[in-house]
């Protein structure tokens, strides 16, 4: 079952990324719990007014199997507005492919409710993994593959 995340779900979303970054290579970045969490707490607050943000969990047997985190942000070549899928992140002993798909279907019943008419999703994970996710949602939804590239500034 796919609800919104609330105030009284903030433990087990933590828990669930803690034990995701324990599993996975999150390549190049090193996570501050602090930051991580002030950011799902801000977007499961922002919700509760706002449509540009949404963080939505499935659910099974009440115990929390995944989870996305989204907001909109305004594209600079057209000024249309495109949720960004932040985080989707599921439970890899209770969860697979159609945990992903939940939360995707769910996110896009959410945009196209309120008039939205993109979305967009990246990914942080090891290349494998990213693959998987990106072949995913390219057949699942007839998402665009995009590539991009990340660096680091050395000494």
């Amino acid at each position: 079952m796919i609800r919104r995340l609330e105030d009284n779900d903030i433990f087990e979303a933590i828990k669930l990324m803690n034990k995701s970054t324990q599993e996975n290579s999150y390549n190049n970045t090193e996570r501050n719990e602090a930051k991580w969490i002030s950011f799902l707490i801000n977007i499961v607050n922002q919700q509760k007014d706002n449509p540009n943000y949404l963080a939505i969990g499935d659910y099974s047997n009440n115990k929390l199997t995944g989870f996305l985190l989204a907001n909109t942000f305004v594209g600079h070549y057209n000024d249309d507005p495109i949720m960004d899928v932040k985080d989707c992140i599921v439970d890899s002993d209770n969860s697979n492919s159609y945990t992903v798909i939940r939360l995707f279907d769910s996110m896009i019943d959410h945009v196209r409710k309120h008039n939205g008419k993109r979305w967009r999703a990246d990914s942080i994970r090891t290349h494998k993994d990213t693959w998987k996710y990106a072949k995913l949602l390219k057949l699942k939804y007839n998402a665009e593959l995009f590539y991009a590239a990340h660096g680091n500034i050395g000494e």
